[in-house]
């Protein structure tokens, strides 16, 4: 195996499916992206060192290192597409942008975007399915200015996170070759959308896998707290499970059946119809830019 850079990036946005695309894409037998780490947040220039702790443990082991950085990829002969996803490069634009072109020059960049007012709600509820959020969703608004300045995860600028015109806009600029797709496109037809990745990537776009029927990182609120904890946290109960159970259920099929549990232990409370119209006049104009921009019609985002 050899240690090479990566020649695509997936760079966010949060909440999008960048999960999904992940494990899909490594599933290819000639794309790699690292197993170690799914996102090392590199590239944003940020070392989250200071992140005020109160908002939870996201954004530990950050790769500062371009040698740490590096040891992520030792490639298999047969790659032809080397990635990695992250969506803190979609962001923090500004210094990911600055920081991939000194590195890897002008590699391909894949963006994937969903109406900045689901965004919200399921980074919320992200938030309150991991048992660091005990607010309302209203007032988890109210307080995003807040928690920015007392220095919570950025993930907490819950509407901040989905003005995606600037953020888009300085890709295309930026880098010659940006595919941007949306969630929408995820949920109706994930093969299909894999499938142009894959031709984006100049791989085999024939390479397909039952797998893409899992939904990878879903948000929500857990029925059961017991459930979700024992599935999702580390602990002696499932360790000792997991060591009876290896032999006889491979490590992919355990996954699997633990993510099918976790999400049929999920679920999604509606929000406010008030709170979704403040939302609509909020994103209204950057939803009309952006929609010019990628040549796509967003009306229904605003419906």
């Amino acid at each position: 195996m050899d240690n090479k850079l990566p020649n695509f990036l997936i760079v966010g946005a949060a909440k999008s499916g960048t999960t999904s695309l992940y494990h899909y894409l490594k599933r290819h037998p000639n794309v790699y992206m690292p197993d170690k780490i799914k996102e090392t947040f590199f590239f944003t220039g940020e070392n989250f060192e200071d992140i005020n702790p109160v908002g939870g443990n996201y954004g530990r082991g950050v790769i500062t290192s371009l040698n740490e950085y590096k040891k992520l990829f030792e490639v298999p002969e047969n790659t032809i597409a080397i990635g990695e996803a992250c969506v803190g490069y979609l962001y923090f634009y500004k210094k990911s942008i600055n920081n991939i072109k000194q590195v890897l020059s002008n590699p391909k960049i894949i963006i994937i975007l969903r109406n900045p007012i689901d965004r919200a709600f399921s980074n919320y509820l992200h938030h309150v399915k991991d048992g660091f959020e005990e607010h309302t969703f209203e007032d988890a608004l109210k307080l995003e200015d807040e928690r920015e300045k007392d220095k919570w995860w950025w993930g907490y600028q819950l509407t901040k996170a989905g003005f995606y015109y600037n953020q888009v806009k300085a890709y295309t600029e930026n880098f010659k070759q940006v595919k941007v797709y949306l969630h929408d496109d995820l949920k109706h037809d994930a093969v299909g959308l894999i499938k142009n990745i894959y031709e984006f990537l100049e791989v085999n776009s024939s390479f397909t896998h039952g797998i893409m029927k899992i939904k990878y990182n879903v948000s929500g609120i857990p029925k059961n707290k017991f459930i979700h904890y024992f599935l999702a946290k580390p602990n002696p109960f499932k360790t000792a499970i997991k060591t009876m159970v290896n032999p006889f259920l491979p490590e992919e099929k355990r996954k699997k059946l633990s993510q099918i549990l976790m999400l049929k232990n999920l679920e999604k409370p509606q929000m406010k119809p008030q709170t979704r119209e403040y939302l609509k006049n909020l994103y209204r104009e950057d939803i009309l830019e952006l929609q010019d921009l990628i040549n796509r019609d967003l009306s229904h985002w605003l419906l």
